[in-house]
């Protein structure tokens, strides 16, 4: 039983989890706590634990890498969208500026 403190992802667990009973108690006795935020976000590095399956499944980490290539490439595809979608609104307010102040000047819009 002595092992489990011998991973370091296991003594942050148990710290995070120990600050959060921690918490609850102070909050039952006191009433009204500052915000723990930091203990909010050290929630979040308890999500490093499931890492330890990739080491376990190497499918799995194959699988994880594609995934990673993959959101690469969609973010390249994203970024290009963005600069068509600029450049298109570009010409766009290029042509139909002069339209619609002709129209302007007609009165059509009034």
């Amino acid at each position: 039983r002595l092992d489990f403190f011998g991973f370091n992802l296991n003594t942050m667990d148990l710290s995070v989890v120990a600050g959060d009973w921690l918490s609850i108690a102070l909050f039952s006795i006191v009433g009204d706590l500052p915000s723990f935020t930091v203990l909010r976000i050290c929630r979040l590095f308890r999500l490093l634990r499931c890492l330890k399956v990739l080491v376990l499944a190497p499918e799995l980490q194959i699988m994880l890498l594609g995934f990673v290539s993959a959101m690469r490439a969609i973010m390249w595809a994203g970024l290009m969208l963005v600069i068509v979608l600029t450049l298109w609104s570009i010409v766009a307010v290029e042509l139909i500026h002069p339209v619609n102040l002709r129209l302007a000047e007609r009165g059509v819009w009034a």
